[in-house]
């Protein structure tokens, strides 16, 4: 039985280890010749409503066996950001959209209320066990976030792509209290690793992820290379003076479309002061001559 469960073990931890790697190229350049090949491949496969869930809930249930410390978690995480959104996805963002991307991190926030209990509580229970057992408590408070999932469903890329960064985030965090609980001979070795590496995470991740959605940004769009449109209907309400704001936020962010509808919106409705900058904004982008 021994014989046999090494080279299982041997197999896993090489696609697991495989998973790890695929999963820092797709955070590096989700661009990358590779990751499209397997995006391709999954897609392929041509899974579509609730088999969609399938990967995942295998993924999950093989983590829930203890195999190889739970390092499986990987694989779930590598699946869950090679996945595209429907091909009739919007890439419009408006005050919806915004408002549903924002409670991503206001969880990832707001949830360590909740899993950090449940997390100390789960070491606790596996004190004296195997490290392999340890690292696998450590990621039991997972299960209080896979609502999350729920965001793959969404019909807006920009929705779609935060709760992918959502989510990616939340493995950070994981997999570093993983790492906590096994870096020294005992559990509370690590907690100086738990609470400063979970600590600048928790708190990086809700003002990033808030920052990001506030300008109607998302870093992983901006890696994948998708483009960001504006719900320019949302800009009719304010007055000249924040449109110019709005419009250099969006020069700085390289989203010209939108720097140039909310200067024009300036130029419409400003007195000639805020019409003179205006017109400087849209010589920037290069509009003037089309204006």
């Amino acid at each position: 039985m021994v014989g046999l469960l090494l080279p299982i073990i041997f197999c896993i931890a090489v696609l697991v280890f495989a998973a790890l790697i695929m999963l820092v190229v797709i955070v590096v350049n989700p661009n990358h010749s590779v990751v499209k090949y397997l995006q391709k491949k999954l897609d392929s496969i041509q899974l579509r409503g609730w088999k969609r869930w399938i990967p995942i809930l295998i993924f999950f249930g093989l983590l829930g066996t203890g195999i190889a410390s739970g390092a499986l978690f990987f694989l779930a995480v590598l699946w869950v950001m090679t996945q595209n959104p429907a091909a009739d996805a919007s890439h419009r963002v408006g005050e919806n959209e915004k408002r549903t991307a924002r409670r991503v991190y206001t969880w990832l926030f707001w949830s360590p209320f909740l899993t950090v209990p449940f997390f100390i509580a789960a070491i606790a229970s596996a004190y004296d066990s195997s490290r392999n057992y340890l690292a696998l408590a450590a990621l039991a408070p997972l299960v209080l976030h896979l609502f999350l999932l729920s965001g793959l469903t969404s019909k807006s890329v920009f929705v779609y792509r935060h709760t992918q960064q959502g989510i990616l985030l939340i493995a950070l965090r994981a997999s570093l209290a993983s790492l906590a609980v096994i870096v020294g001979s005992y559990p509370e070795d690590g907690l100086w690793l738990f609470l400063f590496g979970n600590g600048a995470l928790w708190l990086f991740s809700s003002i990033w992820g808030w920052n990001q959605v506030g300008q109607s940004d998302c870093w992983l769009m901006r890696r994948k290379g998708e483009s960001i449109s504006v719900d320019a209907g949302k800009a009719n309400g304010l007055s000249p003076k924040t449109h110019l704001e709005k419009s250099r936020e969006f020069l700085q962010s390289f989203k010209k479309d939108e720097a140039k509808t909310h200067a024009l919106a300036a130029f419409r409705s400003g007195n000639s002061e805020i019409r003179a900058q205006a017109v400087w904004l849209l010589d920037v982008l290069e509009e003037v001559e089309k204006f």
